[in-house]
C-alpha cells in the first residue's frame, strides 16, 4: 500500500482555497519577494560599481542601488520619456537603468538597445509586466502592480549575469494578503491602511526568494485575458480624453499599459483626484518622492504634479471604462 501513496499530493482532511492553476508568468524567471529585491541582487552582481538611472523614478529603485553599495548618477528625461545627455560611453563597471514607464515605453527600450551595451543595460519592467526580456542583462517585473498580489518581482537575466539566486523564503506574504481579503469582503477603503502597511513592509529589500503562496497566486490569474482587457480598456479611454491629453501616447502591438496617463498641464490636477476619489474613483501618484530630484517645467514634474494615471485594469468593463472617461471630462469642464 505504501507503494501506491508514495509521492502523492495531501488527500483528504480539510479543504484549502479552490483557486484554478493556469500557466506560469515568464518561465525560467528567478523568483523574489519584490522588484525592488530584484533589481538590488542584480546590482550586487558582476563587480558592479556605479549605476545611471533616471531622476523620475520611485524613491525604493534609488535606494536598492544604495544598499547594493553602488555610486548612484540620475539622468533627465526628454519629452518621450528618452534619456537625456546618454554618454558617449559608459564608466567601467557601470550599469545603466531605464524604466519602461506606464508599459508604453517599448520604443524606448528597442531605442536604447541601440545605444547602450545590451551587458550594461538593466529593464525596469516593473510597469510593463507583458514585455519581453530583450537579452539586456536583467529584465525586472512586478506583478502587484497589474493583479491581486501580496507581494513578488520577477527577473529575467543574461546568462552573463552571475546573480545569486534567493535561499530563504519570504514570510511576509500571509500578513500582506489581510488588505486583500478586506477589499473582498468588505471595500478598497477599509483596506487602504493594510495596503500601506503591506507595501511599507517591502522597505526592506535584501532579496529573499518569492514565498510559495505568492507563486501560487500567481498562477491563478489568467494573464492573456488581463493583457487582452487592459489594451481594450486603454483604447476606449484613449478615444474619450486623448484630444486633451497633453502626451501623445501610442499602444504598440506588444504594450500592455499599467494605466492610462493623462497629463493636463495648467489644470489643478489635485483637485480632479479628490473629487474622483469622492465617487470612489480612486487614481495612483508617480511618484511624489521623486520632486527632490526633478526641475520644475519638465516633462518629469508634468508627471508627477499634472496628471492623473486613470485606471483601466482588467476588473473594468467597456461600460465602466466609459462611465469614468465622462466623468473626467465633466470635472475637468467644472
Amino acid at each position: 500500500m505504501k507503494a501506491i501513496t508514495e509521492g502523492l499530493m495531501e488527500i483528504g482532511g480539510y479543504f484549502g482555497l479552490d483557486i484554478p492553476c493556469y500557466r506560469e508568468l515568464h518561465p525560467g524567471a528567478i523568483k523574489f519577494q519584490s522588484a525592488r529585491a530584484a533589481i538590488r541582487a542584480v546590482l550586487e552582481c558582476n563587480g558592479m560599481k556605479s549605476v545611471m538611472m533616471p531622476a523620475y523614478v520611485c524613491s525604493s529603485v534609488i535606494k536598492s542601488a544604495v544598499d547594493a553599495g553602488l555610486e548612484v548618477e540620475t539622468y533627465d528625461l526628454d519629452e518621450i520619456l528618452y534619456p537625456k545627455n546618454i554618454p558617449r560611453v559608459l564608466p567601467d563597471q557601470c550599469a545603466f537603468v531605464y524604466v519602461n514607464y506606464f508599459g508604453l515605453c517599448q520604443g524606448n527600450v528597442t531605442r536604447l538597445l541601440n545605444t547602450i551595451p545590451r551587458d550594461r543595460l538593466i529593464i525596469d519592467n516593473s510597469h510593463a509586466l507583458f514585455s519581453e526580456h530583450t537579452n539586456v542583462l536583467a529584465s525586472i517585473y512586478s506583478p502587484r502592480k497589474f493583479a491581486g498580489l501580496p507581494d513578488g518581482g520577477l527577473l529575467k537575466a543574461s546568462p552573463l549575469l552571475k546573480v545569486t539566486l534567493p535561499i530563504v523564503e519570504d514570510m511576509g506574504s500571509f500578513e500582506r494578503m489581510r488588505y486583500l481579503l478586506v477589499r473582498m469582503a468588505y471595500s478598497a477603503r477599509e483596506g487602504y491602511s493594510g495596503f500601506v502597511d503591506a507595501r511599507n513592509s517591502l522597505v526592506d529589500n535584501t532579496p529573499l526568494a518569492m514565498s510559495r503562496l505568492t507563486q501560487r497566486l500567481m498562477k491563478s490569474i489568467q494573464w492573456d485575458q488581463v493583457a487582452l482587457r487592459r489594451r481594450e480598456n486603454f483604447t476606449i479611454m484613449d478615444r474619450m480624453v486623448g484630444a486633451i491629453n497633453d502626451m501623445f501616447w501610442v499602444l504598440g502591438e506588444g504594450d500592455v499599459p499599467l494605466c492610462y496617463p493623462l497629463t493636463l498641464r495648467g489644470y489643478d490636477v489635485n483637485r480632479i483626484k479628490i473629487e474622483l476619489a469622492e465617487r470612489n474613483v480612486f487614481t495612483a501618484t508617480y511618484w511624489p518622492d521623486a520632486l527632490p530630484r526633478i526641475n520644475a517645467n519638465t516633462i518629469e514634474s508634468a508627471f508627477a504634479n499634472e496628471t492623473l494615471f486613470i485606471p483601466i485594469d482588467q476588473r473594468l468593463e467597456s461600460a465602466q471604462v466609459e462611465a469614468v472617461g465622462r466623468l473626467i471630462l465633466k470635472l475637468i469642464e467644472t
